[in-house]
Formats: structure tokens, sequence, C-alpha cells
């Protein structure tokens, strides 16, 4: 159910983005907004409480936004409100700049490693993902040490499993599944 809410929500201010023809300058503020939100856990606590009446949240949102961002995410933002979704609201912007970011070529992927990996071997990564996909790519290299070694590639929803831990548990698996005769 939240997954149908956010990517709805998202989707619908993606496509007034679109029409607008104004994506970069709404991604900008999406970004600045979720700062804001990840930053003030409190605020977010506030928007969310129960005990606070809908109309104050609503002018919560008023005085901190109304001329800093687009009207369309102070009307969202009212909107998440009024339908109690506040829960969702930096999993629905932070989709909207995923989104936003595909539109213009940007697709993210993840790399993890074993160890830390040096800057000419992700630039070398990053290189071939781009010449795979035919888009660019924002890398974000993680380090999972129980990997033991290898890599896991993650562009959009696609996992490449390289790792030995990854074949030493696919090995496992088939030694489970073998029945003797």
């Amino acid at each position: 159910m939240a997954e149908i809410v956010v990517n709805r929500y998202a989707t619908a201010l993606f496509e007034i983005a679109k029409e607008k023809g104004a994506m970069t300058k709404f991604k900008e503020e999406a970004s600045a907004i979720c700062e804001v939100l990840k930053n003030e856990p409190e605020y977010m606590n506030l928007l969310g409480h129960p005990s606070v009446i809908e109309a104050q949240k609503l002018e919560l949102i008023e005085q901190a936004f109304t001329g800093r961002v687009s009207d369309e995410f102070v009307g969202l933002m009212g909107l998440i409100i009024k339908k109690s979704r506040t829960e969702y609201l930096i999993r629905i912007l932070t989709q909207f700049i995923e989104m936003a970011k595909e539109d213009e070529g940007l697709i993210k992927a993840t790399v993890t490693s074993a160890m830390p990996l040096t800057n000419q071997q992700l630039a070398q990564i990053k290189e071939n993902l781009e010449q795979g996909t035919g888009k660019t790519i924002e890398l974000d290299a993680q380090i999972d040490a129980s990997l033991i070694g290898g890599l896991i590639v993650r562009v959009g929803d696609k996992v490449v499993d390289g790792s030995i831990k990854g074949q030493m548990d696919a090995l496992k698996s088939q030694l489970n599944s073998l029945r003797l005769a």
C-alpha cells in the first residue's frame, strides 16, 4: 500500500513538472525540502502528530515554504497533510527526484565491495555502466566486509552479484537442493 501511495504522488508531481517544463527547478526544490525535513525531525514529528490539528499543520507548511518553493510543493504538502499521509512525504519527494534524474538520463547505481575501491576503479565501473546503459550514472560506493571479495552492482532494480559471499550462498543452495539417489 505504501509504495502505491508514494508512487501515485511522485508520478503526479512528475507530470506537473513535465507539463510546466520545470523539471530541473522542481528537482532542486524537492531536494531542498527533503534536506530541511531530514535535518528537522522535530518538524516532521509535529506535522505527523495526531494532537496537532490540521489547520495548525497547514499553517506550519505555509510559514515554512510559501515564497521559498513553488506553489505546487506547498499544495502537495497540504494535500498530504489533509490525507493523513505525512509519513510518506520524504519518500514521495525522494521518488520524484529519482524520476526526474532518470528523465534527464541520469541513473543511480550502487557498487558494494568488501574493501574500499580506488577512484580509478570506481571511474572504470562508472564508465562500463554508462556504456552498458547509455545513460549517465550517479555512482554510490559502499563497503560490506561480509562479501569477502568481489562486487555487488545495483543499477535501478537490477542487481549483479559477483561477490564471493553470493557465490557461496548459491553453492550452498544448490547443495541443499541435491537429492542423493
